[in-house]
């Protein structure tokens, strides 16, 4: 017989779902910084060759660090969600991602930090900021095409 007590906490698909929304929001937003900082759009100051290039060279270094680098971390954070039994939602999500997942974010938002205030110019961080938010964008399909791929632990 068939236990008919409700499951407690997140589902498979809403930590897949966080976890996507997550890292879409902030690969927007680093791609819209990035593009902001870089070309200073939306003025189209700066869309000359070398901007272009530079530009495109960013995004192609981010494209290859999502698919190498986060598409990994992506796949441990989605093997790991089909394990999570915790009530409480806020733990789970802080399991979710794991405490390796946890140090990369927090690296990556120092590294952010201390560009600041070290002063790299606004064009430099563009150039970061374009890698990474594309580097995320690419890797968040991982997340959105496994929360409604399947019905794991549903």
């Amino acid at each position: 017989m068939e236990s008919t007590q409700p499951r407690v906490g997140l589902s498979y698909r809403q930590h897949l779902s966080i976890a996507g929304a997550i890292w879409t929001f902030v690969g927007a937003g680093l791609l819209a910084m990035g593009l902001l900082f870089w070309f200073h759009l939306p003025y189209l100051g700066f869309l000359d060759a070398q901007h272009l290039g530079f530009g495109s060279l960013a995004l192609s270094v981010g494209l290859i660090k999502g698919k190498f680098v986060l598409d990994r971390t992506a796949n441990r954070v989605i093997e790991r969600a089909e394990t999570l039994q915790e009530p409480n939602p806020i733990k789970s999500v802080f399991q979710l991602f794991g405490g390796k997942t946890i140090a990369l974010i927090a690296t990556m938002m120092l590294f952010g930090l201390g560009l600041r205030i070290a002063g790299v110019s606004y064009e430099i961080r563009g150039l970061i900021y374009l890698a990474v938010g594309a580097a995320l964008l690419w890797s968040c399909r991982r997340y959105w095409s496994a929360a409604f791929q399947g019905e794991i632990g549903e």
